[in-house]
């Protein structure tokens, strides 16, 4: 189900689906609206079961404040309307309670979105705004004046945060990157704090004329069932974390625009040199097509910012795999390279290897290869599931690493790859 293609109302009501089934709100918590062009806001209904809402539970508020439905809309509805009063480009709100968030909010602290690009990007500077009760005309007016004044990310204090934007679609990413931001900078804390990054490096450019380009029906099914699966452990957010399948002469993909739940075969792009089979893209396919050339060993690359990875990445400390056999038969030892690496997307590709798969790039990402999409996946799953090991480990006590003998002994007789 394209959320895209849906009406507004429709919109309302996939978009708290997926709120709630990614436990970033509570039953009884978060409210989420849209506005059509002529002014009328379909919003949440107060005190229904986020887990049970129908699309007749939708409420329409009307410009002149009549309201249409079955149900009193959300209490939060003064703060929704006003936020489309004062920005007309947002015609999406949602608010909700994911943990880390909450957090936040109630240290009263806005997180940093500078750790890292794809936080930055979707996020910009946050901002946080005084407590107020909630429903209140007081709560609304507060809101209003932080996206007011051009945030389009604003925490409310002792209470959660609110996400606006032009499309519902965008809302929703907004939203999960805020929660993967929040989730990552924690982790970074229990190693030692995050780095912030004060003047990004450009990504490498190239142009791509657009035309038809023959592909892998089978590998673009195959695209789409790995980055929904991704999706549901994590790995992958929506409009980050991207799959790529050698294909002929060149490689398919799934474009960052995208959302893993409205991700369908025909999205899936193939590139060529200088080539795409359509306009949707990815900031990071320079990278992607070092890799293959210098990897030919490599038929996957699969490259993410999954929470855990990250605390790694913006803390700027390695992510060592030498936890259990699983770990280093699937990592053997993961790589770290500086940020400043971005600069050369050849020495990241001459960094990947059989016998070095996985590599984290400071402030930045996680990348693996495989023979095939199951082992590249599986790679970024094990590097995210260790990294979820080591962050627990270190807050009872110190790990002990695998030896180097036992190390020898794995080697001697699994071949990860």
């Amino acid at each position: 189900m394209n959320i895209r293609n849906l009406t507004i109302k429709e919109q309302v009501l996939e978009a708290m689906r997926r709120v709630y089934s990614n436990a970033l709100t509570t039953t009884s918590g978060g409210n989420i609206s849209a506005i059509d062009e002529n002014g009328h806001i379909f919003i949440t209904p107060s005190s229904i079961d986020k887990g049970t809402l129908t699309i007749d539970d939708i409420v329409e508020v009307l410009p002149d404040g009549t309201r249409i439905g079955r149900h009193v809309p959300s209490m939060e509805l003064p703060f929704h309307s006003n936020i489309y009063k004062a920005c007309p480009d947002i015609k999406a709100v949602v608010h909700a309670h994911a943990p880390a968030a909450v957090a936040y909010a109630c240290m009263n602290i806005a997180p940093d979105s500078r750790c890292a690009r794809v936080y930055a990007d979707a996020l910009g500077k946050i901002v946080t705004t005084k407590y107020a009760l909630p429903g209140s005309q007081q709560l609304g007016n507060i809101v209003m004046q932080g996206f007011r004044d051009g945030y389009r990310t604003v925490m409310m204090d002792n209470h959660g945060a609110t996400v606006g934007a032009p499309t519902m679609a965008e809302a929703l990413m907004k939203y999960e990157t805020l929660d993967y931001l929040c989730r990552t900078l924690f982790h970074a804390t229990g190693l030692g704090g995050a780095t912030m990054i004060e003047h990004p490096i450009p990504l490498p450019k190239e142009e791509y004329s657009v035309r038809p380009l023959p592909a892998d029906e089978g590998k673009k099914k195959e695209i789409v069932a790995f980055i929904r699966r991704a999706y549901r452990g994590q790995l992958v957010g929506g409009g980050w974390g991207t799959l790529a399948l050698r294909d002929g002469e060149g490689f398919l993909f799934n474009p960052a625009a995208t959302a893993p739940e409205d991700l369908s075969e025909e999205d899936v792009v193939k590139c060529e040199k200088g080539c795409l089979s359509h306009e949707d893209s990815c900031a990071y396919l320079p990278l992607i097509w070092e890799i293959f050339a210098k990897n030919p060993e490599a038929n996957a690359v699969f490259l993410s910012m999954p929470a855990a990875t990250m605390g790694f990445a913006v803390a700027n400390k390695l992510m060592d795999a030498r936890l259990i056999p699983e770990s280093y038969i699937m990592l053997k030892d993961v790589v770290r390279l500086p940020y400043a690496a971005l600069g050369n997307c050849s020495q990241i590709a001459g960094t990947l290897s059989k016998k070095s798969p996985a590599v984290v790039i400071d402030n930045e990402c996680a990348i693996t290869i495989g023979k095939n999409a199951t082992k590249a996946f599986d790679r970024m799953e094990v590097l995210d599931y260790s990294a979820r090991s080591v962050l627990l480990a270190n807050s009872v006590a110190k790990i002990r690493p695998i030896s180097q003998k036992e190390v020898d002994e794995i080697d001697a007789v699994f071949n990860g790859w």
